[in-house]
């Protein structure tokens, strides 16, 4: 069963994302607006990828499969991205590298997530991979915070808390200048940049958790959320092309039109088939292998 809060929440962070691509206020990081759309989005997805390894839980194989597919994806959409820089990569390799952890106990996942975050510093500054735009350590971080996350009891609390440290964050972002391993702005994977985008995260999933809550369905916003890897997609094969408001309402008419018929998006459901194949497979193995040595 779908949670209508957080497929809003995936659908805002799409949105986002793609303002920041295709908009003047995402390019430009000089105001509130444009601080809200560099960086957020991105860590927005990463966070709410967290919270579906949580809630999902399956075999740490699956996880393994779906990081490899989004790498794979990553590599593909590149020579269409133009300008954009495609975030899959980081995505599905820490996906890889948590992919034995969701269900651990609070305390190693606070203490995974600290080191994380202690690494994300330590590292921001390095290219590749483990510095900007996406550092591999503030993704990790990122994600376990996530999990962590889905564990919260109080999320009224929680969203409040995150958005005291998002907009401590902005505000550093605008008027203070800090030292490179605890530098505030987006995309650097210092201190103030984790912990701000963790705290906007919490603060944008606790709201629509809790708004939906009370409101049954989001009849846009839901199907959207429901299938934001093929929208994603879309969208970057498509940013050469097409404005921040076309994008979005041709988004929306394509999941509503696909959500009236089928469950899953088509690259959803792409990944889901693949990843129960090779669990299956793996599994029959591993008792074929231990019948044999019985």
């Amino acid at each position: 069963m779908r949670i209508v809060g957080i497929d809003v929440a995936r659908a805002i962070a799409l949105i986002a994302m793609v303002a920041a691509h295709l908009t003047f206020t995402g390019a430009n990081t000089l105001g509130i607006m444009g601080q809200l759309l560099y960086g957020f989005p991105a860590a927005l997805f990463a966070f709410l990828a967290g919270i579906s390894m949580s809630l999902m839980r399956p075999h740490p194989v699956t996880f393994l499969v779906r990081g490899l597919i989004l790498i794979i994806l990553h590599f593909a959409l590149v020579p269409f991205a133009g300008t954009i820089e495609v975030v899959l990569l980081p995505l599905g390799l820490a996906m890889m590298l948590l992919a034995f952890i969701p269900s651990w106990s609070t305390p190693r996942l606070v203490a995974v997530g600290i080191a994380a975050i202690a690494l994300s510093a330590t590292t921001s500054q390095l290219g590749g991979i483990f510095g900007a735009p996406y550092p591999l350590a503030m993704w990790v971080a990122l994600m376990v915070a996530g999990m962590l996350f889905n564990r919260v009891k109080h999320l009224s609390l929680a969203a409040v808390i995150g958005m005291g440290l998002a907009i401590a964050d902005i505000y550093l972002r605008l008027h203070v200048v800090l030292p490179v391993w605890l530098d505030a702005n987006g995309h650097t994977g210092g201190v103030m940049d984790v912990l701000g985008s963790i705290g906007m995260s919490a603060a944008v999933v606790g709201v629509c958790r809790l708004l939906y809550s009370v409101i049954p369905a989001s009849p846009v916003l839901q199907p959207m959320g429901s299938m934001t890897l093929t929208l994603y997609c879309l969208h970057i094969v498509t940013s050469e092309y097409l404005s921040f408001v076309v994008t979005v309402a041709v988004a929306a008419v394509i999941a509503v039109a696909w959500k009236h018929f089928f469950t899953r998006g088509p690259l959803e459901a792409v990944v889901a088939n693949i990843t129960k194949t090779v669990k299956e497979k793996y599994e029959t193995r591993t008792h074929s292998s231990a019948r044999s040595n019985s």
